[in-house]
């Protein structure tokens, strides 16, 4: 089993197909010389599902780790009301479907404003309400100087 992706663009969690024989793309019956000519894309390759696992990780470990936006009080009711929550926390949710693997979006409300961020559903909450509380402090600090 193989996966083909371009080295030279960032990894978001998703290849451009598999190749279940080696040789040919599970969709299309193409060679990778194939792929590239009907990609346009010179630079695809192929890779082993370890190196597919290790991309994934490292991309999952960069999304729970981004800041958190502001969002309206209106998106944070629709993401709650769109599924049941999968776990609730006093003034925060993860919403009901994952982002990718055990990565959630994640929303809470803090000093009447709203937030969203996505975190892995596993997170100990005084992790997660630490975070919260230095993210809000900076926030704060930041609003006050200005920025």
């Amino acid at each position: 089993m193989k996966y083909v992706i371009d080295p030279t663009v960032p990894f978001e969690g998703a290849v451009v197909t598999s190749m279940h024989d080696d040789i040919h793309s599970d969709y299309g019956n193409e060679t990778l010389e194939e792929l590239r000519e009907r990609e346009k894309n010179p630079n695809l390759i192929t890779v082993e599902p370890e190196k597919v696992a290790e991309l994934a990780n490292e991309h999952r470990k960069n999304l729970n780790s981004e800041p958190f936006k502001e969002i309206s009080e209106d998106r944070y009711e629709d993401l709650f009301d769109c599924l049941p929550p999968k776990r609730m926390l006093r003034d925060a949710f993860f919403v009901g479907e994952p982002y990718q693997y055990d990565l959630y979006p994640f929303c809470f409300k803090v000093g009447g404003r709203y937030f969203e961020g996505r975190r892995i559903v596993t997170t100990p909450k005084e992790v997660l309400y630490a975070e919260i509380n230095t993210f809000y402090q900076e926030l704060l600090k930041s609003e006050a100087n200005g920025n």
